[in-house]
């Protein structure tokens, strides 16, 4: 894997640690306030009031193999344990969100919902205070900092130089307090842990989880699965995202020339060979495979289970999120095209419930078929005096996660639509407001 000597910088760590109330401290004194802090966080979660959330965070990661399957029952038990510790501290609970971190800054959610334990709601926790100075820290981890597989690439005294294989950034992290010292880590050793920033400097959340050696390529390979699925982490590299922007601009020209609109449909059969035409257009490989090596397969195409006469299917570029397949948009432009059918706005609902199905391909859609998107929308969501001119936009931007709305989309994704299909008597009388 290619390396790019980028330093982490400050800004990308967290705020200025010279600034307010942790002017009056050194550096030394910031990292092992950072250390006992983050420390007192974990103590928290483990306390026997805590046990139900605990529980059911580790059935989570359970359930989604996050822990490997080749280590024995109590150490893959205890790794569990640590992995939904740490997720509680700096995530949230599964399904609700609001971590430890958030909740002491006030910004969490209270949660709802059978079994709610008193930990969970969006109150500050009990028994658990912090100072001025640790408040600030706490400001500095809200993004609950940067989880992900590193090498060691350097050792300088109580510091570890890491190399991200993931952003292809190095951080420095200071070891002092952690419950593994610089002395055991060597060059060369890969490791996955979560690191905190402290100003430019950064700390182990957790003891990290050491591979040996010889582990390296099936780290690396994890890693490049893990960023063909998921690219963001990639994106804190300041000149990974910039060509990123310009790969996809280039591709989004090349698409228009080819087939002279943003938006291709029909069969899968007619779907499949856009796809392989584009995809000789920008060349294979394509740079963005040197970025992502396992981008080289084409699993996101239709099926053979696809009826060949469906046309049911399209592909659309966008300028800046990329490439997308949708699996039965005839049946979502139907939805936005006249005339208007009592059974619309019910169907449009369940799309714009589906985080699957990108805001700008309803946009783009809003923008051919205008007729009646204020009756559509606002029977859809049970909203009187909806408009599309005043509200469209607001809208389509809450449903997209802040984290990745202006991520360069240079992997080409499938949306796969639910297959709910119009009512056989669309003659039903419209719900009243």
């Amino acid at each position: 894997m290619t390396r790019t000597p980028i330093s982490i910088s400050a800004g990308q760590a967290g705020s200025d640690p010279g600034a307010g109330p942790l002017n009056r401290l050194t550096l030394r004194e910031r990292l092992d306030l950072a250390t006992r802090l983050e420390h007192r966080l974990v103590g928290h979660v483990r306390r026997p009031g805590n046990a139900e959330p605990v529980r059911r965070q580790a059935a989570y990661v359970r359930s989604e193999s996050l822990v490997p399957d080749d280590v024995d029952t109590e150490l893959r038990d205890a790794m569990t344990r640590d992995c939904a510790v740490d997720m509680l501290v700096h995530v949230g609970p599964r399904g609700t969100g609001g971590s430890l971190v958030d909740r002491l800054l006030g910004d969490a959610p209270a949660a709802t919902g059978p079994g709610t334990a008193p930990q969970d709601s969006g109150t500050a926790p009990a028994g658990l205070t912090v100072d001025d100075a640790e408040r600030a820290l706490l400001g500095q981890w809200r993004g609950g900092g940067v989880l992900g597989y590193f090498m060691v690439t350097d050792l300088v005294d109580e510091h570890a130089v890491l190399h991200n294989l993931e952003d292809d950034l190095e951080y420095r992290v200071y070891t002092g307090r952690s419950e593994i010292r610089a002395t055991a880590l060597l060059p060369g050793l890969p490791l996955s842990v979560r690191l905190l920033p402290v100003g430019a400097a950064w700390i182990f959340a957790d003891t990290p989880l050491v591979f040996s050696p010889g582990s390296v390529v099936g780290v690396v390979r994890g890693v490049v699965g893990l960023l063909a699925s998921t690219p963001c982490p990639a994106y804190r590299n300041p000149r990974t995202v910039a060509r990123a922007r310009e790969l996809v601009a280039d591709h989004h020209r090349a698409f228009r020339d080819l087939f002279g609109d943003v938006l291709v449909q029909g069969t899968a059969s007619h779907v499949m060979d856009c796809y392989l035409r584009f995809k000789a257009r920008i060349g294979a490989p394509a740079e963005e495979f040197a970025l992502f090596p396992s981008l080289r397969d084409e699993r996101w195409l239709p099926d053979d289970a696809a009826d060949p006469d469906d046309e049911a299917f399209a592909l659309v570029h966008h300028p800046v999120k990329g490439l997308r397949l949708l699996d039965w948009y005839a049946q979502l432009r139907e939805v936005h095209t006249a005339p208007f059918a009592s059974w619309k706005p019910g169907r449009l609902a369940q799309v714009l419930a589906d985080p699957d199905v990108p805001s700008w391909v309803l946009a783009l859609l809003a923008e051919r078929h205008p007729d009646h998107l204020d009756v559509l929308y606002g029977l859809a969501l049970d909203e009187p005096g909806f408009s599309w001119a005043r509200d469209g936009a607001a809208l389509l931007h809450d449903r997209e996660p802040a984290v990745v709305r202006d991520e360069p989309g240079i992997i080409m994704a499938s949306s796969i639509m639910g297959r709910v299909r119009p009512p056989e008597d669309e003659t039903e009388v419209l719900p009243a407001w």
